[in-house]
């Protein structure tokens, strides 16, 4: 098994916080086929996902979110691949919410 670990920083507070982390939700059950589970707490959400060879968490605070996933054996092959993208794609994420400009 592979793991992959990433945590962004952000200024946004919890409400902005909160609805990118619905909306990465709501895309990811779409594009990737994640079956996701919101957990809504004082100061922390966490969000739960999972599909075959993919499990993991967001944790969603008012100044960072943090990305635990765990991939099975078959995926673990293309951990660099996978890591590179969740890390773009939240990085883009963030920029945009901030007013930033993505990257390619």
């Amino acid at each position: 098994m592979a793991d992959i670990k990433i945590q962004r920083s952000h200024a946004l507070g919890m409400d902005k916080a909160r609805a990118l982390a619905q909306d990465w939700m709501s895309d990811a059950a779409k594009q990737l086929g994640l079956t996701c589970n919101l957990v809504q707490g004082d100061g922390e959400d966490t969000i739960s996902f999972e599909r075959m060879g993919v499990t993991g968490q967001m944790k969603v605070r008012a100044d960072a979110f943090e990305l635990d996933t765990k991939l099975g054996m078959m995926m673990s092959a293309f951990k660099p691949l996978i890591e590179a993208e969740i890390d773009r794609n939240l990085a883009n994420i963030l920029a945009k919410a901030e007013g930033g400009t993505p990257t390619a």
